[in-house]
């Protein structure tokens, strides 16, 4: 994406000669970047959350909250598969302008990087992978 990139800006410039299709390809790359970053955070455990609430709670209540946001995540994420299938559909043999790729290409990504999300979430649950809190030896060991 940024050699891309950066050869526009370079042949637009300094050439005075840019490419036509050079947009539509750093941006369908940027959506594959953008969607497979979201699958790879919900399995680092490095998505947005707000943890004031849960570690308030007693360590079972925090697990168990943690375990109730992988699910909606995985939720979520089956919702981004279901409606990425429904634009693949839609946007069917229609092309893009400037490259000539199929411009269903723009939605594959939505399914792609959903249902590694999905994935990724039901393992941090199969595997038990969730963010302990804050909370004293004696009730870590007494769950755990």
């Amino acid at each position: 994406m940024t050699a891309i990139t950066v050869m526009q800006v370079f042949l637009r410039f300094v050439m005075n000669s840019p490419t036509s299709w050079s947009e539509e390809i750093a941006l369908l790359c940027l959506i594959w970047f953008g969607f497979l970053a979201v699958a790879v955070g919900i399995r680092r455990h490095e998505h947005v959350a707000i943890t004031f609430l849960r570690d308030l709670l007693p360590l079972p209540l925090a697990l168990a909250l943690d375990y109730l946001a992988q699910l909606t995540m995985a939720g979520f994420m089956l919702v981004v598969v279901l409606y990425g299938m429904d634009l693949i559909t839609l946007a069917g043999v229609q092309v893009l302008p400037a490259s000539g790729w199929a411009k269903n290409l723009l939605y594959y990504p939505a399914a792609a990087g959903g249902c590694l999300g999905v994935v990724n979430a039901l393992a941090n649950i199969v595997l038990r992978d969730v963010t302990i809190p804050e909370h004293d030896e004696a009730e870590v060991a007494h769950v755990g």
